[in-house]
């Protein structure tokens, strides 16, 4: 069995919280219980103390397993820890034969994971469309690599949770053909901001409660299964346990 370590979305700090919310996501799914870890709270907490883990679970290991490769995958901000722990084994001479990125997002000031380092072999980087208009506000990161390592991007239309395995689910008074509302705060970073003169404007007010994604929740489901179903064969032949939508 090779070498695998994840680092999940950001989520609640509650940690049970957290884990209802992500029971299903893509990362846990493929990893197990020492060599998986929830990601940073909504400010980052967390996400050293999880990327430090990384770098010395493949060093622990590579002193005791057969099987010496070295794979690495991570969601949102996980996935941003993903590259650093790739960049810091590299200072350690120890290459990353895989990497699965689900939409490595740019959102840690304390860490740049920008650009892939050359010591990973392969990678697949799974990203949102901009046509969806989800978490518009979200910058990508681990975009850019250099040879040899070899790059796989894929585009799919759902928002930022789906391209995680944590797609977006109805609650009361939605339906499944309702688009898809990312909350007050990504409706206001994505909405153009009144004049200094018009502070005030109404119109304002309106446009940000109007913000939606152009994602419905049914789409959004299916996006996710869409992911997990044209991806396993890649997952398979690195290493990777397979994935569902659950």
């Amino acid at each position: 069995m090779a070498i695998l370590f994840g680092i999940d979305g950001t989520g609640p700090s509650s940690n049970s919280e957290y884990a209802a919310d992500f029971r299903y996501s893509f990362v846990n799914q493929m990893c197990g219980t020492s060599n998986y870890r929830r990601g940073p709270s909504a400010l980052g907490g967390g996400l050293e103390d999880a990327m430090a883990a990384g770098v010395n679970y493949v060093v622990t290991a590579l002193k005791c397993v057969v099987d010496k490769r070295v794979l690495l995958t991570g969601y949102s901000r996980g996935a941003l820890g993903a590259v650093v722990i790739a960049k810091r084994l590299q200072k350690l001479n120890i290459g990353v034969d895989a990497m699965v990125l689900f939409d490595c997002v740019d959102r840690y000031l304390y860490a740049d994971g920008e650009t892939i380092p050359n010591n990973v072999a392969e990678v697949l980087h799974i990203r949102r469309d901009p046509a969806a208009r989800s978490r518009m506000s979200f910058g990508n990161d681990g975009t850019k690599y250099t040879a040899p390592t070899k790059y796989t991007e894929k585009f799919y239309f759902g928002t930022h949770g789906a391209m995680g395995g944590t797609y977006w689910k109805p609650t009361a008074g939605q339906g499944e053909a309702d688009y898809v509302d990312e909350g007050t705060a990504e409706a206001i970073a994505n909405t153009p901001a009144p004049s200094i003169f018009g502070a005030l404007d109404p119109r304002y007010a309106a446009n940000v409660k109007a913000y939606k994604t152009n994602v419905t929740f049914r789409r959004d489901k299916q996006c996710s299964e869409q992911i997990a179903k044209e991806n396993n064969d890649w997952l398979s032949k690195h290493g990777f346990p397979t994935i569902r939508c659950v």
